[in-house]
């Protein structure tokens, strides 16, 4: 695996460990609370640090172990009492012009399907990576509410790599409101110069 950086505000975006002891995931969360704190300027509430502890272990597992993610990325300016927003990365080998997951984000919507499932898919440009693909795509949670992700893709030739950059949250508007800054995050994105 190759190492994804990022140019964008450390203010705004953290690196989320997804490996490593409890000990030091658990040093990560304490730095993680006290950075919203500042960030947001004002003490978290017990309930809101137990919120994010809570949410951050089961989004670090899930992510580790189900979806096998590379890296991980944290959205600093969600409110406290949000659920915070977490992107992962996952590269793979790619020596073609769309892959297969290039090919499932272009895909069509069935009509069948409910109201306010959606995907809309649209050329994304990286100053590292070049031109690469952005998709939206909506649907109902299992609890019934709307929820939405955005999912980015470029073929790198240089490394011959594919890299997926992916987030999901269950409060649209919020989601939409951080577009730019999320935009402008995956724009910063490029593979380590040590690789």
């Amino acid at each position: 695996m190759l190492i994804v950086e990022t140019d964008s505000d450390p203010a705004l975006w953290f690196h989320m460990p997804l490996s490593g002891t409890k000990s030091e995931f658990a040093q990560w969360l304490d730095l993680q609370l006290d950075a919203s704190a500042l960030l947001h300027q004002r003490k978290l509430t017990w309930r809101e640090k137990r919120q994010m502890k809570k949410f951050l272990e089961g989004s670090a597992a899930m992510l580790r172990d189900r979806v096998e993610a590379d890296q991980a990325f944290l959205f600093g300016p969600m409110p406290p009492q949000a659920a915070p927003l977490v992107f992962f990365t996952k590269q793979g080998a790619c020596d073609e012009e769309h892959s297969p997951s290039h090919l499932s984000m272009l895909a069509v919507p069935d009509p069948t399907a409910a109201a306010g499932q959606r995907v809309e898919t649209t050329s994304f440009v990286s100053p590292h990576f070049g031109e690469g693909l952005r998709c939206l795509r909506s649907w109902t949670g299992p609890d019934g509410g709307l929820m939405l992700s955005v999912t980015y893709a470029w073929n790198d030739a240089a490394h011959n790599i594919e890299l997926v950059l992916k987030g999901h949250y269950d409060d649209p508007a919020l989601l939409e409101a951080s577009f730019d800054a999320i935009d402008d995050f995956a724009r910063s994105l490029r593979i380590s110069s040590a690789a």
